[in-house]
């Protein structure tokens, strides 16, 4: 009886010593630190994805897409505290330059990269509508393309010539380093622009054209039109009848519009990858709405056909 009852104690407690490094086992497997660099949620390179990404990320480029890239990296970042993005401007050409020259790790533009700058990698994330601005002393607010033309050429020197007023026109440009002035050269002139604006309009910023406009009697220009406030001084105009509004283009009917792209120098970082996947989620598609962007799944597949055909002038 003595010897049954020390063999069942003797088992009953190698069966409770498995049972307990059983369990540590299992808690060691299943349990994990985080570190540095490490993601934290959907797989990096899934659209639309929430995968939060510490580390540090530069971007320059575009003013045009300035405000959405901003706006977006703010949202991502205040939900992962880890992250520090800083958004710049500088013009299409000069993100291009940047991102290939490795000063930073994204580069904004409205434009394509050339055949030179083949090692950057194209992110498509949004449509950017452009118009042509006018101060409301101009009294248009409509241009055909013809009188565009007739504008940027010089033959057209006052309002009264296109049906305004009386008022001398003064031509807002914007540097040859800027993504809006290729797509209105390619889009609406048809050639490279030869009227050039005010001495002192030197900065290459949306921004600041749009300032330049409002202040200026008989001013025009051209800017991404989430960026020219409503009941201004400044006013987007229709062309050829058309205005510029998101069903205008997404079926082409207005052209002055292009696609916002962000080059990575070769495939992107993690945190790179993160908020591109970002621009795609339900939250960058409610800041593209209110800054007057037009998301690229929204756009006919015949529009984008028909607008990447159009060449680029001469220079």
């Amino acid at each position: 009886m003595l010897k049954q009852w020390r063999y069942a104690l003797v088992v009953g407690l190698a069966l409770t010593i498995s049972i307990f490094i059983s369990a540590c086992g299992s808690t060691t497997s299943t349990s994990s630190t985080p570190t540095a660099g490490t993601t934290s949620g959907p797989a990096l390179g899934t659209p639309g994805a929430y995968t939060c990404v510490s580390g540090s990320l530069v971007i320059s480029g575009s003013t045009a897409l300035q405000p959405l890239v901003t706006k977006v990296a703010k949202d991502y970042t205040t939900k992962c505290s880890g992250a520090t993005i800083t958004v710049n401007g500088g013009g299409s050409s000069t993100g291009k330059a940047n991102v290939q020259a490795g000063s930073v790790g994204i580069g904004d533009s409205d434009t394509p990269a050339s055949s030179a700058q083949s090692d950057l990698v194209d992110h498509q994330v949004a449509v950017v509508i452009f118009g042509v601005i006018v101060n409301s002393g101009a009294g248009v607010t409509n241009l055909t393309t013809a009188q565009l033309q007739g504008i940027y050429a010089g033959t057209y020197t006052n309002w009264n010539q296109v049906g305004g007023a009386n008022l001398a026109i003064v031509v807002v440009s914007r540097p040859a380093s800027s993504g809006t002035r290729a797509t209105f050269a390619q889009y609406v002139l048809g050639h490279s622009e030869k009227v050039t604006g005010p001495s002192h309009l030197t900065s290459d910023a949306t921004g600041t054209v749009v300032t330049e406009v409002g202040q200026t009697a008989g001013a025009i220009g051209y800017a991404a039109t989430g960026q020219v406030p409503s009941g201004g001084t400044a006013a987007v105009i229709s062309i050829d009848g058309t205005a510029a509004t998101a069903a205008n283009v997404e079926s082409n009917t207005y052209k002055f519009w292009n696609i916002e792209h962000m080059y990575t120098k070769g495939q992107p970082s993690q945190i790179e990858q993160a908020l591109i996947d970002y621009m795609d989620s339900d939250q960058g598609h409610t800041e593209e709405a209110a800054l007057q962007f037009v998301s690229l799944a929204a756009v006919q597949a015949s529009s984008i056909t028909a607008h990447n055909a159009v060449p680029a002038p001469a220079s």
